[in-house]
């Protein structure tokens, strides 16, 4: 009987412990969507501040103002590759959580955490760059 209660208890518990295992998936695909669809918003940002420049360039009356929104320019192209190949990167990532074979080994499942913790930290030094540039987009549209 005691044997019985044992199994019928180690049962119960495997599937709580499966159970929380598919939760935390779940919490970290959507933290994996949520972070792509930060950077395609930040990837918008940096679309328009680069339009914008090369507005401004078309514009500028002198060279050195057409030369500070060409490096502008080009600052924003470099910033945009960056930002998809770490969009790819988080989507790639999030194909690999939600595979329940990968997921099932420990190890695994840990290196993927670092993977999507250290990709969330970047994407947030991204947006503190995508920020930055704004605030030069907005000195140079100010000084023209």
């Amino acid at each position: 009987m005691i044997f019985v209660i044992g199994l019928l208890s180690s049962s119960s518990m495997a599937q709580q412990t499966q159970q929380q295992m598919q939760q935390q998936m779940q919490k970290n695909i959507q933290q994996m969507q949520e972070m792509t669809q930060n950077m395609t918003k930040m990837n918008q940002r940096i679309q328009a501040m680069n339009q914008e420049m090369a507005g401004l360039m078309e514009r500028a009356r002198d060279q050195q103002h057409r030369n500070q929104y060409e490096m502008m320019h080009r600052m924003g192209e470099q910033m945009g590759l960056m930002l998809g190949n770490m969009k790819n990167a988080a989507e790639r990532c999030q194909v690999m959580l939600q595979d329940q074979t990968m997921m099932q080994d420990q190890q695994m499942r840990q290196d993927m955490d670092r993977i999507r913790e250290q990709l969330r930290d970047m994407t947030g030094k991204l947006e503190e760059s995508v920020q930055t540039m704004e605030r030069m987009t907005k000195r140079l549209r100010e000084n023209q």
